[in-house]
């Protein structure tokens, strides 16, 4: 469990002044990345490869951090009081922080085995298996967010869904954990050892664009959507080998490679680790609140 600590806030602006702030100090660029399991923009949702999950159900639990006590807080902040929505909640990862604050949560997880999982973890939440574009709401919600699964949604309905399922006045909230190396060398070799792999675009070793770009690019021209805000959260973590290896395990780019290869890779990477890996998390949060 995270606690509030654990973290820093590095850098927080809104969409109008955001670029104005950028100054030296702020996140070195390879932080600036996709998560892994992010597939390219342009592309359509691999329904097949976003409930691989359900496959690596312990290694998620182990390996995955959670989220900052102070993200929970603020987005409750922001949100107007109501019930709340999660989109793709996974094992609960999220969902722990949120039900602790008494919310009247429901959430919506396609694959029957992750769920399972969240059920045992926060049994206080209502969960609705299967993807969100087939959810109907049976109410108006205060208060959507989405950690580590908005790239799921279809990139042509997300916001349209999200739009339907709030009230007025009601926030929408899209989040998530970012995992780096912090040894640029270190990271190089094992970011070869993917591409030997063909482990590409959503490798944990790559350097990427910054996801909050992409909602920010959504949302801007979109007048049902207004107040957007961007903040970021960083900590220092060190990881065992076993536990890096686990969570390699729990990304969907290494999990669709066939079990001979995905084992050989393991066992390469293994082999770079040492005994622990100095890791940099980060946490890009996306808040706007609907119009009307």
């Amino acid at each position: 469990m995270c606690h509030s600590s654990d973290f820093r806030l590095v850098s927080m602006w809104s969409r109008t002044i955001r670029h104005a702030l950028l100054r030296p100090g702020d996140p070195p660029a390879w932080l600036n990345r996709h998560p892994p399991d992010v597939e390219e923009e342009t592309m359509t949702v691999d329904r097949k490869r976003s409930v691989v999950f359900g496959e690596a159900v312990e290694e998620y639990e182990a390996a995955r951090p959670g989220y900052p006590d102070r993200l929970v807080t603020e987005v409750l902040e922001y949100a107007p009081d109501g019930p709340v929505l999660e989109v793709g909640a996974g094992t609960g990862k999220a969902t722990a922080g949120f039900a602790a604050h008494g919310v009247d949560l429901t959430c919506v997880e396609p694959d029957p085995r992750m769920a399972a999982a969240l059920t045992r973890r926060c049994p206080q939440a209502k969960v609705e298996i299967g993807i969100f574009e087939d959810y109907v709401p049976d109410k108006a919600f205060a208060l959507l967010y989405s950690a580590q699964a908005w790239h799921w949604v279809d990139r042509d309905r997300r916001w349209d869904l999200a739009h339907a399922a709030l009230a007025p006045s009601g926030a929408v909230a899209v989040f998530w954990n970012l995992y780096g190396v912090t040894d640029p060398d270190l990271r190089a070799a094992l970011a070869a050892v993917d591409r030997r792999y063909g482990v590409t675009t959503s490798s944990l070793h790559l350097d990427h664009s910054d996801r909050a770009e992409v909602v920010e690019h959504e949302l801007a021209d979109d007048p049902r959507f207004t107040d957007l805000d961007y903040r970021h959260y960083a900590h220092a973590d060190r990881y065992s080998a076993g536990r890096y290896l686990d969570l390699v395990r729990s990304i969907s780019a290494y999990r669709i490679l066939d079990a001979e290869s995905r084992e050989r890779l393991l066992r390469e990477i293994g082999a770079l680790l040492g005994d622990e890996v100095d890791m940099t998390l980060t946490t890009d949060l996306f808040l706007g609140r609907r119009a009307d």
